[in-house]
Formats: structure tokens, sequence, C-alpha cells
């Protein structure tokens, strides 16, 4: 009776109370939203580095290079010869070094030359076909795949940069010789080829530039092979917890290429866009607060127009503990719904950001989970707004029923 009263009560003032409503349900979604995306992202980067204790490149932002190399997220900072990998490669101290050259794409995913010990160290195994054993094989990740419709077999060209381009490699096409199994990793939006791929797709790009008395393809190939050969990157694993203090001095200090660690680089960039989610996060906070006190204005407000509707329940046989509950149930109806409409809110926030990462990163998130930090969020409103009902609450139990008459 008292709850079907109070809803009775909010219809008097609609517009308030629906935006008081909204402006809760905002900071809610703000906040879930936020928690569900930043605790995937950190999942997923922390899966991609395991197993990496240095990434050598070429000079420049080691940030960038783990971006560019790891997360395959950013451009990379430049290229490396092959004779300087292969020397940090023969270091007594690395247990493995995983050889990388990036430069091009495929519909937007990255083809990344390599090794079949990339695939190893990711754990991924094949649900179709091999792996590739020779130039121009290519072994697509799940998600290029399944967004792409490959089967093995199929030829795909290639193009020029990491991003969706019509400078395509039409005379180098790659076969699909292998597609792999998701492991909810980076490898699933990558295409991976042999090393030599890369090279002999650049090498015929830079002849291709070549006056047109049309040299012979031996020649061609005799001339690609002299050109000395680079790398975008090495993915080390020491061999030794030694290794951590000598080989990035000993890279940085002593040689033209850069030594980044990603676990110290993923610290630094999670600090720096935790700075960020925090700051949204409080603003979140602020909106679920804002509202409290709008319900709080609006229930006081209430209280005050109507001590004539509560004096005529007094009457009627109303004691002050039901006009009490009556106004705190008020509060807390306009509390849950803003709740309900918070974490309807997130679901589409988290499905808009998992929409827009997956096509400009295809980094794919899970939009539908449950965060349990969602229930001590929910609880954090339902208090806020039974704590700004109380004020009113306690004025309409202290209403006077012969003030009330007296003043006519």
């Amino acid at each position: 009776m008292i709850a079907r009263l109070a809803v009775l009560n909010l219809r008097f003032r609609l517009l308030s109370n629906i935006f008081n409503i909204a402006v809760l349900g905002l900071g809610i979604a703000m906040i879930v939203t936020l928690l569900h995306v930043n605790e995937q992202l950190q999942q997923r980067f922390t899966r991609d580095l395991k197993g990496i204790d240095m990434v050598v490149g070429a000079k420049g932002s080691p940030m960038q290079l783990i971006l560019s190399s790891v997360f395959h997220l950013d451009v990379p900072t430049g290229n490396i010869a092959l004779a300087d990998a292969d020397t940090i490669k023969r270091h007594p101290l690395i247990k493995s070094a995983i050889p990388l050259a990036l430069g091009d794409n495929y519909q937007g995913f990255r083809i990344v030359g390599t090794t079949a010990d990339y695939i190893t160290h990711y754990r991924a195994e094949i649900a179709q076909g091999k792996i590739f054993s020779a130039s121009m094989q290519a072994v697509a990740g799940s998600q290029v795949a399944q967004q792409q419709k490959l089967n093995v077999g199929d030829k795909v060209i290639g193009a020029h940069g990491l991003t969706s381009g019509d400078d395509s490699h039409d005379e180098m096409p790659y076969e699909i010789v292998g597609i792999l199994k998701p492991t909810g990793g980076v490898v699933d939006r990558l295409m991976l080829t042999p090393v030599e791929s890369v090279w002999n797709v650049h090498g015929e790009e830079a002849e291709s530039h070549e006056s047109d008395d049309h040299k012979h393809d031996h020649k061609k190939e005799k001339k690609a092979e002299q050109k000395p050969r680079e790398i975008t990157a090495l993915l080390v694993s020491y061999a030794s917890p030694a290794a951590a203090v000598t080989l990035p001095r000993l890279v940085n200090s002593e040689s033209a290429m850069q030594a980044a660690s990603p676990a110290f680089e993923l610290a630094r960039l999670l600090k720096l866009t935790g700075a960020g989610s925090d700051a949204v996060r409080g603003f979140g906070a602020l909106l679920v607060v804002i509202a409290a006190l709008g319900f709080f204005v609006t229930l006081f407000n209430a209280v005050n127009e109507r001590s004539y509707d509560i004096v005529l329940m007094r009457c009627l046989g109303a004691t002050r503990w039901k006009v009490f509950l009556l106004v705190l149930w008020e509060g807390l109806l306009l509390g849950v719904s803003g709740i309900i409409l918070g974490l309807l809110l997130a679901r589409v926030l988290m499905h808009l950001a998992a929409s827009w990462l997956e096509q400009s990163k295809h980094i794919v998130l899970e939009a539908a989970l449950f965060h349990p930090y969602e229930m001590y969020i929910a609880l954090f409103a339902l208090v806020i707004s039974a704590l700004a009902a109380i004020i009113p609450a306690m004025l309409a139990y202290r209403v006077n029923v012969a003030d009330v008459l007296a003043r006519g």
C-alpha cells in the first residue's frame, strides 16, 4: 500500500523526477562502462605481454615500440638491420628472440612477418590447414579469417601500410595455408607469414620503380638479396634474471637500437590511461551525488507542499512512521529507477565501445559481462538515495497536525 502510494506521489513531479533519474543513471553507466573496458583491456594487455621480457627495435619512443610490436596498435619506430638483430639473438643471456617484420596489411589487419615460434609463443593452435613453411604462405588469425571469410587455399593480396589502403601488392599474393583457433589474444587479429615474404614483397615493390627495360627475374632476385635486410623488432625472452640488468643497457648504449621493457611500459600506459579513467569515474560519482541532491530537493519541496495531505493521512489513521516510510519509499524508488536505467545504459555504452574498438583497432571486448563491482555501485547509489530521503522523511514525520490546521 505504501509503495503504491509512493509511486502515485512521484507522478506529480514527473519531469523533475525523470531528470534526476537520468542523471543518476548516466553516472552509474559511466562508472560501470569504464570498469568493464579497463579491466578487459588490462587483461588482454597482460596476456599479450606474457613471456616477453624485452623488445628490441629502432630508436624512438619505448612505448611506441611496445604498442607497435606487441599490441600492434601503433606505427613502428622504424627498422633495424638483420645483422644487428642476429648479434642480439646470439647473446648467451637470451633464451629466445622472435623477429617481427611489419609494413603491410590485409583489409586493415596487419601482416606480420615472423617465424613459427611466434605462434608457439602465444600457444595458438591450427584449426584448419598447417603452419606456413615457405615464403608467401600465410596463416590467418581466427578474427581475420572470420571477418574476411577466409579458407585454406585462398589467395589474398596485401596492401602497403598498416591500415586499409589502395596501394596493394597485386603481383605478390599470399596463399592461406592455415587458420588459427581463437586465443583471445593479439594473434587473433593478425595475418602471419615468414619474414622472407615481407622481404620479397618489398624487394619486388622496389624493383617495380625501375625503368621499363624489363630486367630478368633472376636479376631482380639477385638485387633484392644484395639489399641489406631489415626487420622491425625482436621479441626477447631472458634466459636468466641477470639479463634484465645487463641487456637493456647494453642494447641502448652500444648499438643503434633501443631496448624497451614491456612490463615497465605497460605500467606507464595503464597509469596514463588510469588517470583519465579516474577522472571520468570521478565525474560519474559526482553525477550520482548530484542526482541524490536532486532527489533531496524534490522530496523536501514535495513534503512542504503536501503538508495538508500528510495531515489528512494522519487524521485518517496513518501513524508518523507510515508517513516517514512513505517519503523514504519515494527516495528508494527514485534510486532503484536510476540504478536500473544506469545498468541498462552501461550495456549500451559497452556495446558502442566494443564496436568502436573492433572496427578501429580490431580488439574484441565482451559487452554483456556482469562485473562484481556493479552490485557495490548499485548499493552505493541506493544508500545515497536513501540518505537523500532521510531529511524530507524526518520533516514529514515531524509535521504537527494542530499547527497545520491552525494555519488554515
